[in-house]
């Protein structure tokens, strides 16, 4: 029957065997060289547990024989004095336990394995000891379920074997030895496939990665699949780990860059290759909520995608110059996004630099603007924009019913009305409601009718409702007030 796969116990005496610095002495005093020399003292230690008693308990203190014991016979007379200073820590990544291991083989109740089964080479002279068993002495006993040791998919358990990465206690040069498994080099890995096979089997990750890379990539650190991996201790000596962003092919898509915000406003996929810095690469300020909600990137480890800022789809028609007054109008919003007031006046800076309105244009910009031949709305803030120039120019009210801004007319406020019906929404660039209702209002005030004797209400409302809807909360003709 196949034995549960645990760890041998010889096996991990060989192991630490290995860590021995005895070796041949060249000169006298010479620090001993690695592995110690087994076959040489084979006559002077009938059992392994003479020197190494106190494997098969775990106690670490009498793992190996204390340096002063080699003076015993290295006394600088009979044989050449030997420096030792213990033994040096072995670096290994294998799992394995002796005394757990023992404890099944007692449980087992198989005496048969001896250190010399996994330490010693097979059919060799006694003491011919090995630095480290080899990987086959563990399938000796313990039937291995693949035709090679190193494998790729989810089967692979590499977590039976093997301790975590951070535990290992590897260096730099160990780090960079370990090989890619080959699902490591489908197309899609990258983009999906390596998050997917963390929440399957972190162990398996851990044991050739840290949570250092993942960081050094990702620019959300604290998903949950990063935390699953262990961080690496500081002591270790990693490498320099570069970030990779392939690009997904949502990206390809046509018209990707004017609409690539998520409809449900979650970041969280985005946040794995941008921060705030890359949206505000194009984005102005304030920034949008989606973009303020993603990391600033010197708030984290990974750099994160850079990009080059690219103009979008509608902007590349060659009559976009001649045409893009018509979208600003539409979505003002829209061009905000990228652009500020500054990018705007470089060009349509005013009539003394030569910019978007005709010479002499100030002086006769009322007709225009009474007209609506233009949107001053588009570039303008009507109710600030208008209200700097005409208090420079002497025609500034005092208060919101007096008569400056209407050429100073003193009769304007009995004659406004007709004004008003002609062109509501020019009134409306200064005025609010209750500019109104100081003197039309039905509740308190003068009560003043804004209609003449004749107003026709009924034809009023069939033409254009929405005009009486600037005063009436509601359709008159029903009840409305």
């Amino acid at each position: 029957m196949r034995k549960p796969f645990s760890y041998l116990r010889g096996a991990a005496a060989g192991l630490i065997a290995g860590l021995l610095v005895f070796g041949v002495v060249t000169a006298l005093g010479a620090r001993q060289e690695e592995p110690f020399p087994h076959g040489d003292h084979a006559g002077l230690f009938p059992v392994c547990t003479g020197c190494h008693q106190g494997i098969e308990e775990g106690d670490a203190e009498d793992s190996f024989p204390e340096p002063t014991q080699c003076s015993g016979c290295h006394d600088g007379v009979d044989l050449v004095e030997v420096s030792w200073d213990g033994p040096t820590e072995r670096i290994s990544n294998v799992r394995f336990d002796h005394v757990e291991h023992v404890g099944e083989l007692e449980q087992a109740g198989d005496s048969a394995v001896t250190c010399i089964s996994c330490h010693a080479e097979p059919g060799g002279p006694r003491m011919s000891v090995d630095a480290g068993p080899q990987l086959g002495t563990c399938w000796s006993c313990h039937a291995h379920e693949r035709p090679e040791h190193f494998i790729s998919g989810p089967e692979a358990e590499c977590s039976v074997c093997h301790v975590p990465l951070a535990d290992s206690g590897f260096d730099r040069e160990r780090l960079l030895a370990l090989e890619a498994p080959a699902d490591h080099e489908a197309p899609d890995f990258l983009l999906g496939g390596h998050g997917e096979a963390v929440g399957a089997d972190a162990a398996r990750c851990s044991t050739c990665h840290v949570q250092d890379r993942c960081v050094a990539c990702h620019v959300s650190p604290d998903l949950p699949e990063i935390a699953s991996i262990p961080a690496a201790p500081a002591e270790m000596d990693q490498p320099v780990w570069e970030a990779e962003y392939p690009e997904p092919q949502t990206h390809e898509a046509l018209g990707f860059r004017s609409a690539h915000a998520p409809d449900d406003g979650d970041t969280k996929t985005c946040a794995t290759c941008h921060t705030r810095d890359t949206c505000l690469s194009c984005h102005v300020e304030p920034a949008p909520e989606p973009v303020a909600s993603l990391p600033a990137r010197s708030a984290v480890i990974a750099p994160g995608v850079d990009l080059d800022v690219h103009p979008p789809e509608t902007h590349e028609s060659p009559f976009f110059l001649a045409a893009h007054s018509n979208l600003a109008a539409a979505d003002p919003g829209s061009c905000a996004t990228c652009h500020t007031e500054p990018y705007c006046v470089a060009c349509h800076d005013g009539p003394s630099d030569g910019g978007y309105h005709p010479p002499s244009f100030v002086s006769r910009h009322q007709a225009d603007a009474w007209g609506r031949a233009q949107e001053c709305a588009t570039c303008h803030s009507t109710a600030a924009f208008c209200r700097v120039c005409h208090e420079q120019s002497g025609l500034g009210s005092q208060g919101r019913l007096d008569a400056g801004y209407h050429d100073a007319e003193p009769l304007w406020l009995i004659r406004h009305g007709g004004a008003a019906r002609q062109n509501l929404e020019s009134c409306a660039s200064c005025h609010q409601q209750s500019d109104c209702v100081q003197c039309h209002g039905v509740l308190g005030s003068f009560q003043v009718s804004p209609h003449t004797s004749d107003f026709d209400a009924e034809a009023a409302w069939a033409k254009s409702p929405r005009t009486c809807i600037a005063c009436h909360t509601s359709n008159p003709l029903e009840g409305g007030s």
